[in-house]
């Protein structure tokens, strides 16, 4: 609106000033005075006094780009009940100007007025009602008033009059979602793209539909056709991030990074880096970047982690020992410290530093990150016993069960152990599916009992529906038990269900799908899943060994 002011005044200032003296030559001077002092004031941006000097003199003026100028003015000064005025006195001087009958219904709206804003609105469609532009701009007005219901009924009788039309389509798809109909929000955005393939804005609003249905894929798709700027790759990193695709995530954060510069960026694609446990890209990234490593207690961190996963440890210290201690992730700086002391044998500092973080999952984490990986389980059991103490109530408690039951089996191989373990964690528990799946895929795997380990995994899937993890459990039981068909249904919705980040869980899927087909002699069906398993795992043993064999 501002410009539109200035625009207006330096093309027809003149014009509007000699239209209204031809029709106040004999007027008090007074009225020239305000009238000229007022666009004077509209010119140099005092919209305020503007205002005030024009109302002054709008009862003598019949120019209709003077009305327009004032309602504006008006309005954006508040004014409300005087636009209000000027607006009625427009419509009763200028009856088939249809911009005044629009501005009205603004006015009412904006005022909360629905009985003088409904009254217009019929004018209008007693008026207006054969054109293409009134169609729309009533059907904005029952938007502007909250009427969706009539909003959609009309727009839906538009997108028929008017099939070409991509912002009939559009509007249609808005007033979907504020009826909460998402199909038929997703169907008239998908047409108003077909007729118009280059609305940046429809483009994103259909990305957004997906994006809350969690169809993040289908979300990049759209995003890759807007213009390539920094902030299109964020938001496709971040929505491969969220399609648990943490490859293509980085590769779009790097872009906007590189495009960019801002340091959120490389925030963000260093936590990337760091789940991707590519520590290299990491420290190549600090030493290209010094400046900004310096500037982010947050870059500091995901620095010093890859530090001390490549064994630099005393430089790792260094870099964790900059951060401020009183950034609102201090603790994960006293976590990931723990992986370097761990190294150094300062198991001492390890408990101190995790007492003074005081949370079961950084307990857990350390244990499960550090102790494990450099096979200091003596002292994991310790830190299992720490944090049974951190544990609050019943469900904590399940947990560490749960995961000492893990060390136990896994890296100590005593398997009666691990059974008690988890066996008290479903007794503190009975809704931990991880405890459940674990003993019943153990009991399944084991041939302890594979009737009751099913069981078990049932249960688990009846707190936890489709998670691939039981599902592989189930179809090994079926496996086991020889009911192939089952155990070929299970197996292969579990393989279905995981994510690319799963990438370990589904090679073991395809094992155990590879094992069916052979023992049920499908070598065509083996074969292919033995390829797909050469694509997951390029060294995979027991596919070569069948490859080799076949």
């Amino acid at each position: 609106m501002l410009k539109r002011f200035s625009l207006l005044i330096v093309t027809g200032f003149f014009v509007i000033a000699f239209a209204f003296t031809s029709h106040a030559l004999n007027k008090d001077v007074y009225i020239n005075y305000h009238f000229l002092r007022g666009y004077l004031e509209l010119y140099q941006g005092d919209f305020s006094d503007a205002a005030k000097d024009l109302w002054a003199v709008f009862p003598y003026v019949r120019e209709v780009e003077f009305y327009r100028e004032l309602v504006d003015v008006l309005v954006y000064t508040g004014s409300y009940k005087q636009a209000e005025e000027v607006l009625k006195r427009a419509i009763r001087l200028y009856p088939k100007v249809k911009e005044f009958y629009f501005k009205l219904f603004d006015v009412y709206t904006i005022e909360g007025n629905k009985r003088g804003a409904l009254k217009i609105m019929k004018l209008i469609q007693s008026k207006f009602k054969n054109t293409k532009t009134s169609l729309k701009k009533i059907i904005l007005m029952y938007i502007k008033s909250g009427k969706y219901k009539e909003a959609h009924k009309r727009l839906t009788d538009y997108v028929r009059r008017y099939k070409n039309d991509p912002a009939g389509y559009y509007l249609l798809a808005e007033v979907c979602v504020k009826l909460k109909n998402e199909q038929c929000a997703k169907e008239n955005a998908k047409r108003a793209i077909e007729l118009a393939p280059g609305r940046f804005r429809y483009l994103v609003f259909l990305a957004s539909l997906y994006e809350r249905e969690g169809k993040f894929l289908e979300a990049v798709k759209l995003y890759k056709k807007l213009p390539k700027t920094p902030l299109v790759f964020y938001v496709i990193a971040n929505d491969y991030y969220m399609a648990g695709d943490l490859e293509d995530s980085k590769i779009y954060y790097e872009k906007a990074f590189l495009k960019s510069g801002r340091i959120d960026y490389l925030e963000k694609l260093m936590f990337v880096l760091v789940s991707l446990e590519d520590y290299d890209s990491i420290i190549k990234l600090a030493k290209s970047y010094p400046k900004l490593i310096s500037e982010s207690d947050r870059l500091k961190l995901f620095y010093g982690i890859a530090l001390s996963n490549k064994g630099m440890c005393k430089k790792a210290l260094k870099v964790f020992s900059a951060i401020n201690p009183r950034v609102t992730f201090y603790d994960e700086v006293l976590i990931n410290e723990c992986q370097c002391l761990c190294r150094f044998g300062k198991f001492d500092e390890v408990r101190d530093a995790l007492k003074k973080v005081g949370k079961l999952k950084a307990y857990l984490f350390v244990i499960s990150q550090f102790c494990m990986k450099q096979k200091k389980y003596s002292e994991a059991v310790k830190l299992f016993q720490d944090a049974m103490k951190v544990a609050k109530n019943n469900k904590d408690r399940s947990v560490v069960y749960f995961y000492e039951a893990d060390l136990y089996y896994t890296n100590l191989k005593n398997r009666e152990k691990a059974i008690e373990l988890l066996k008290r964690s479903i007794e503190l528990n009975p809704e931990n599916a991880e405890a459940l799946n674990y003993l019943g895929y153990l009991y399944i795997d084991e041939d302890i009992d594979i009737k009751k380990g099913m069981e078990l995994v049932k249960r688990a899937l009846k707190i936890k529906k489709d998670n691939p993890y039981y599902l592989d459990s189930l179809g090994w039981g079926y496996y086991k038990l020889k009911n192939y068909k089952e155990a070929e249904l299970y197996l292969k919705k579990a393989i279905q269900r995981y994510g690319k980040s799963d990438r370990k869980a589904k090679i073991v899927s395809l094992e155990h799908l590879l094992q069916l087909y052979q023992t049920e002699k499908l070598k065509d069906k083996a074969e292919s899943v033995a390829r797909e398993l050469l694509k997951l795992d390029p060294n995979n043993k027991r596919a070569k060994e069948f490859l080799n064999g076949k």
